[in-house]
């Protein structure tokens, strides 16, 4: 055989490999599929509902994968700062983000918003529920929803109530309160629920909207009081709270969701093995009695139900933001 035609073949087939062999690496490096600890960005800080359902959920999902997840705390902009994170990662798998309802809601109140949660991120997996609870300070007199209202009518000054930040759930739910009840209420922007229900225990501010399981230890310790739950259903963890619709006022209905997203671009097989995983924690009795104890309701979806989700909740809460006359800043 011509050795110039050998040597062109040979050279030939060296150029195929070096462009095949990147991607080939690449295939293999996903059919491992985790081979180093995976990052969950939470943007919002330790201490409420957001991070315990996070660091609750992780860590059997790690099992199962077997590899650790580190839970990244990125507080800041309402979930914003924490949220930009995630959707400028690589869509390998190794950094996702635990969105919830108030990153939904940043969608319409921020003129300059660095990234769109329905194009820069993918959902995977909707993983809790947890409905809003009304807390108050028990220094308070006030034990009924009825009697709260009456004693924010009452106060020239108004009842200040705290958030996890502008546009979050409790923000927006403190708004309506306030217009369903006809009373003055001022919003005071924390960090995180966390610090919003420190100060409502401090009785430095009235109350909050929050999840149960953001009030449970406050409450445990008789520093805050829940008078009434902002869903359809009472909790089966507060049997006799009634609902904000059996205490008078229908129509005050909000929860606040738990997903897990990542970059746009991830592989779908890579989708579909995070959501997997993320099932398979939830269907454990030990996740599932953890969360129920807290209010929170276990979700199991595909990532298409995640993402019908997503739309469903933005047209209920563009309504509630025009409603009130929020306008975006």
């Amino acid at each position: 055989m011509n050795a110039k035609f050998v040597g062109r073949v040979m050279a030939l087939t060296s150029a195929v490999l070096a462009m095949l062999l990147p991607a080939v690496f690449a295939v293999a490096q996903q059919e491992q599929f985790p081979t180093r600890p995976i990052t969950l960005i939470v943007p919002f800080a330790p201490g409420g509902a957001t991070d315990i359902v996070a660091r609750l959920v992780a860590v059997h999902v790690g099992e199962d994968l077997g590899q650790s997840f580190v839970i990244d705390n990125r507080a800041g902009g309402a979930g914003n700062i924490g949220t930009h994170a995630a959707a400028r990662a690589n869509p390998d798998g190794y950094t996702l983000v635990l969105a919830t309802t108030t990153q939904l809601i940043n969608q319409y109140l921020s003129k300059s918003l660095p990234y769109n949660l329905f194009t820069d991120l993918v959902p995977i997996a909707l993983i809790a529920d947890a409905p809003e609870v009304v807390a108050i300070s028990t220094k308070l007199p006030a034990t009924t929803l009825s009697e709260f209202v009456a004693a924010a009518r009452a106060d020239v000054n108004g009842f200040n109530y705290g958030s996890a930040g502008l546009g979050s759930v409790p923000h927006l739910g403190g708004e309506v309160l306030a217009r369903a009840v006809n009373a003055k209420m001022v919003h005071i922007p924390f960090r995180g629920s966390a610090d919003a229900v420190k100060e409502v225990a401090a009785g430095n501010v009235q109350f909050t909207l929050a999840t149960q399981a953001s009030v449970a230890s406050f409450v445990e310790s008789g520093l805050v009081r829940v008078i009434a739950i902002a869903a359809s259903h009472r909790l089966s963890t507060l049997p006799d709270v009634p609902t904000t619709a059996e205490a008078g006022l229908p129509g005050i209905e909000l929860s606040n969701w738990f997903g897990i997203m990542g970059p746009r671009g991830m592989s779908p097989r890579l989708v579909s093995l995070l959501n997997a995983a993320f099932n398979k924690a939830l269907a454990l009795p030990v996740v599932r009695s953890a969360l129920v104890r807290q209010g929170i309701e276990p979700v199991m979806e595909t990532p298409e139900q995640f993402a019908a989700r997503l739309q469903a909740d933005a047209k209920s809460y563009q309504k509630i933001i025009e409603q009130i006359g929020l306008t975006p800043q």
